[in-house]
């Protein structure tokens, strides 16, 4: 089982992440389980942070444990937001509503139901657990209230049916916030922007050529600064990312040896190289 204890890291002084991957459990023998007090005792580690990004991926588990880690998050001071990385089932939907923001790739899902127990006895105790269990499940249909946009009675009918939602459903329901596209989507843009930054390039290309028979090394180095200027605020619009946020520390070393190096003699491969080597990067790790 992956624990929340060993799935926390932080992103900046004032953000973390936290991975709810698992059983959503507590137990006397298990200090690191997924449990309100394993996240109460990482939040109080942590400070005054200012942004919790809560990665699911659960089928359920402790009613009891579920409730407690909703309003720890929904009583915490940070901006919470809700990734669903595969299946939100059970408590652990509950759980994603404590998000300002919930957000779910195409591909996931959530499972919302009432919820059940183990019982013994005779008629008159398995009464009371029936009853007992339908004041239990008011907790998670005031969780689920507080962000959905269907009806109590809506709501009530598609516990009662033990309901799969699709990222589609739990938006159009209010579930969920935004869909995301799946992570290949996401590679596949990545690679058709880069190959036509590689053929605007030519261009670019000419220019360095023409510029660097009549001018000093400085213009050529000016024409690359707004050259790169031009290509991050492209990828920006256009898959969401910047060329700092593209390229590793070691890819960022070799452009600029590499420029230190051929700026003599060849300025005009330049470009050529560095998207070159960018894609043979690429393919390598395929």
């Amino acid at each position: 089982m992956k624990k929340i204890i060993n799935k926390i890291k932080q992103l900046a002084e004032n953000s973390i992440d936290i991975y709810l991957y698992g059983d959503i459990y507590d137990s006397w023998w298990d200090e690191d389980s997924n449990s309100a007090k394993t996240l109460k005792d990482k939040l109080l580690e942590f400070g005054n942070i200012t942004e919790i990004n809560l990665h699911i991926n659960s089928l359920g588990g402790d009613v009891i444990e579920g409730i407690a880690i909703f309003n720890l998050l929904k009583q915490h001071q940070a901006t919470v937001n809700v990734y669903v990385d595969g299946f939100a089932c059970s408590i652990a939907s509950v759980i994603a509503m404590a998000g300002d923001k919930v957000y779910m790739p195409n591909n996931t899902m959530m499972m919302i139901h009432n919820c059940w127990t183990y019982a013994s006895g005779n008629a008159k105790d398995l009464r009371k657990t029936a009853d007992d269990l339908d004041k239990i499940m008011q907790s998670s249909i005031e969780s689920y209230m507080s962000k959905v946009n269907i009806t109590e009675e809506e709501l009530k009918e598609l516990l009662d049916n033990e309901t799969w939602l699709t990222a589609q459903e739990c938006l159009d329901m209010g579930f969920a916030d935004e869909l995301l596209p799946i992570s290949d989507e996401i590679e596949q843009s990545g690679s058709k922007n880069i190959m036509d930054l590689v053929k605007e390039n030519q261009d670019l290309k000419m220019q360095i050529k023409q510029k660097s028979k009549e001018s000093s090394v400085e213009d050529v180095e000016q024409i690359v600064e707004k050259a790169l200027n031009k290509i991050t605020e492209k990828m920006e619009k256009s898959v969401s990312i910047t060329l700092e946020g593209f390229l590793n520390g070691n890819q960022k070393k070799e452009l600029k040896g590499l420029f230190n190096e051929e700026k003599k003699d060849s300025k005009t491969n330049m470009f050529e190289s560095f998207f070159n080597g960018i894609l043979k990067n690429e393919r390598e790790e395929k």
